[in-house]
Parts: C-alpha cells; sequence; structure tokens
C-alpha cells in the first residue's frame, strides 16, 4: 500500500496522539489493564466472530462487500487482528495509523458511517458482557476509554470527506451565483403517436465558469437550500427558461417545490412572470416533492391562481410513496407523470407494472394525461407504448440538452 492511494488518510504525530489520550483521560493504569486483558481477548476470539457476523449480515449492506469466501476470510483476519490491538498497549503513531486506514477503506467501498457505529456498539457490548462474566469491572473504564478513542478515529474520514465535500459544494454553488451559469437543460416531453416533442421539461443545472463542467443541481440542492442560496437559483432559471420560450412557440414545465409556493417573495414574483408572458398556457407547473407538503390548502391557492393566468400543473414521480394521495387528487392535475422508478421496472416487475396500470386508470378518471419518466430503452419503451400513456419521456429517446440550443422562432 502507497501512500498516494489514501490521499485522505490522517497521519498523527505524537503530540496529536498524546492529546487525544489526555482528552479521553486515557493513563498508564488504562493501558496495564488493557494489556492484562490480552489472554482473555484471544480465548474469546472465536465466540467474538461468531456473533460479530451474525450480528452484521442482518444488516443487507454488509453482503455487499463481504460477498465470497475468500473476502470473508480476509476480513476476518482484519477484525481479529484489530479485535487484539485493543489490548496489546501500542497506541502509538502506527496504531493510529492503521486505524486512518481501515476509515479511508470503509469510505472507498461506500461503507456508511452508521454501519461503523453499529458495528461498535456490538464490540462494545460483547466487550461489558466478557468482562463481567469474569468480574473484572475494574477494566471497564478503560475498555469503554480505547473504544471510545478507535470509533473517533475510525469516523474522522467521514467527517474530513463531509466537511470537504460541503465546502467543495458552497464554493461551487457561490461562484455559479456570482457568474450567473445557471444553464436550463431542456429534455424534450414526447408524443408517441407522432413521435413529436411538443412538450419540454426544463431542468436546472450548474456550469462551473472556471472550467465549464455542468452539474446536476441534485446533489447541491439540500446544501443551496441550508445555505439560503436556493431562492437565487430558482430566480436565475425562471428568468432564462421564460426569456428563452418567449421566443420558441412550445410548452415547457418547471419543478416547484413546497418550499418555493410558501416563499410569498418567490410566490409574487412567479406571478408578475407568468402576467407578462406572452402565452401562460404554454406553461407547466410539476409540483413536487409532495410528501412533503405541510398545508395542502397554500398549495391549492397558488394552482388556483396559475390556472386562472392560463398555466397547467403536473404532479411528478405519481405512484410512488404518496401517503396523501386523496389531498394531492385534489388538484386536479393536467398531468400525471408516472414515478420513474416504476417505469425503469416495468419490463421486470409485474407490481411495477400493475401500479403503472391503476395509475394510469386514476388519470383517466381525473381526465389527466399521463407521462411516463425514465424510458431509458427500447423494451420499456415498447411497454409503455400498449399501454397508451399519452406522453414520455426518457434518454432512450432524447437526452437533455441546452436550452440555448432550441431553434428560435
Amino acid at each position: 500500500m502507497h501512500q498516494s492511494d489514501y490521499q485522505t488518510i490522517h497521519y498523527f504525530n505524537n503530540d496529536e496522539i498524546s492529546k487525544m489520550l489526555k482528552h479521553y483521560r486515557f493513563t498508564e493504569e488504562d493501558k496495564e489493564r488493557l494489556i492484562a486483558l490480552q489472554s482473555i481477548a484471544l480465548d474469546n476470539i472465536p465466540q467474538l466472530l461468531s456473533g460479530f457476523y451474525e450480528f452484521i449480515f442482518s444488516f443487507e449492506h454488509a453482503k455487499t462487500f463481504i460477498y465470497n469466501d475468500a473476502l470473508m476470510e480476509k476480513h476476518k483476519e482484519g477484525i481479529k487482528a484489530w479485535f487484539l490491538s485493543l489490548f496489546s498497549g501500542l497506541y502509538d503513531e502506527n496504531y493510529f495509523h492503521h486505524l486512518s486506514v481501515i476509515s479511508e477503506t470503509h469510505v472507498k467501498i461506500g461503507l456508511p458511517s452508521h454501519y461503523v457505529n453499529t458495528a461498535f456498539s456490538y464490540i462494545r457490548q460483547f466487550l461489558e458482557k466478557l468482562l463481567l462474566r469474569n468480574n473484572n469491572t475494574q477494566a471497564l473504564s478503560a475498555m469503554h476509554k480505547i473504544i471510545d478513542i478507535n470509533l473517533d478515529i475510525l469516523s474522522l474520514t467521514y467527517k474530513e470527506e463531509k466537511e470537504q465535500q460541503l465546502l467543495k459544494d458552497v464554493v461551487l454553488i457561490k461562484k455559479v451565483l456570482k457568474a450567473q451559469t445557471i444553464e436550463p437543460y431542456i429534455q424534450p416531453i414526447i408524443d408517441p403517436k407522432n413521435k413529436k416533442s411538443p412538450k419540454y421539461e426544463c431542468l436546472m443545472r450548474l456550469k462551473d465558469p472556471e472550467n465549464g463542467e455542468i452539474h446536476s443541481i441534485y446533489p447541491y440542492l439540500h446544501t443551496a437550500k441550508s445555505i439560503l442560496l436556493y431562492e437565487d437559483l430558482m430566480y436565475i432559471m425562471i428568468d432564462k427558461c421564460f426569456h428563452a420560450f418567449e421566443s420558441y412557440d412550445a410548452t415547457f414545465s418547471i419543478n416547484i417545490s413546497y418550499e418555493d409556493i410558501v416563499n410569498p417573495i418567490f410566490y409574487d414574483y412567479l406571478y408578475q412572470k407568468i402576467q407578462v408572458f406572452a402565452n401562460p398556457k404554454r406553461i407547466i407547473f410539476e409540483i413536487l416533492e409532495t410528501d412533503s407538503i405541510v398545508d395542502f390548502n397554500i398549495v391549492l391557492d397558488f394552482i388556483k391562481t396559475v390556472r386562472k393566468l392560463g398555466c397547467g400543473i403536473a404532479i411528478d414521480d405519481f405512484g410512488s410513496g404518496y401517503s396523501n394521495i386523496e389531498n394531492i387528487l385534489k388538484f386536479k392535475p393536467d398531468f400525471i407523470k408516472i414515478d420513474g422508478s416504476l417505469i425503469k421496472d416495468l419490463a421486470d416487475s409485474e407490481e411495477a407494472l400493475n401500479i403503472v396500470k391503476n395509475v394510469i386508470n386514476i388519470a383517466k378518471d381525473m381526465k389527466a394525461e399521463t407521462i411516463a419518466e425514465y424510458v431509458h430503452n427500447k423494451e420499456v419503451y415498447e411497454i409503455v407504448k400498449n399501454l397508451e400513456i399519452d406522453y414520455l419521456q426518457g434518454y432512450y429517446l432524447e437526452e437533455p440538452f441546452p436550452i440555448t440550443e432550441l431553434p428560435h422562432k
């Protein structure tokens, strides 16, 4: 293993180690008590490993990184070595460096941090029972200290990764806002009867002004909202979409969340934009994150307001996970967009097919048109055509492209 293999490994020096041990009040006496447990720890390795793997394989994720006998044996040797190191008495630079390597490995294989925490909870409980069974209560404090120190180090890389990623995300969002490089992309919504695209969905993209890289908004959405810059992104997005379609005679949809609707400043801004738009009948608002709606009356008021101006309403991702379908149906949407997770599984899942058929029937009863998202291959395309879904959308038909590439009429 080369140092370059692990770019985010933290290398502890003696001063940092001393501070950490002092922070946890880990003394020479604690060290001696742990060393005295070496023989007991070694004798109980078989019991530890048996219970540990029974415990972790109760989590489905464990099977994704321990998926054959060779990996199982390697993992067992690693757990055994780590467990015995708790009682080595050698808590030096090499010891902490090894913990950092383990932590970085966890990150690289995509192991969730909560898995590490739950695994540690098992080890801690195992040792507590072991010490109590051996009437060695004096060593309990030392054991908890060394476990806490290990958990701290094994969580360090996760913390660093998250902090570094958060910083990168914030920097990108601020750069994009300063340069006004929010780039709307549009994806055609195809009529399968004539394969024309009378409609487009507008999708927010962030263009890095320094290197030109294009990023979907979704990985940055939570950060943008938490640092109160999401609203600014939406202003630019709306401006560019309305401007582009002012000179292009086609229907287009824009995603609107509950947060947008309950924001009175944004609401007023949007209302003014619609009023001065040449033909509001070409605008569709897709209501997002329907499960997060707190007050359905506020959304109903929004729908009534924009409908008076001529706009249409679509419900996004319909058919999966909604706990308030009765309230959603009160919106009387013009379009129901069937959840992409159902569409992509149509060829392999009878359950998905039955749900989609039910959604189609609901839409017909409501006199709403249906849109199938995530039409990603020929097999799914043929199925949704045969189901007589009104409109189709997906990479098999056409990928999203910059709104600037629309031909002007």
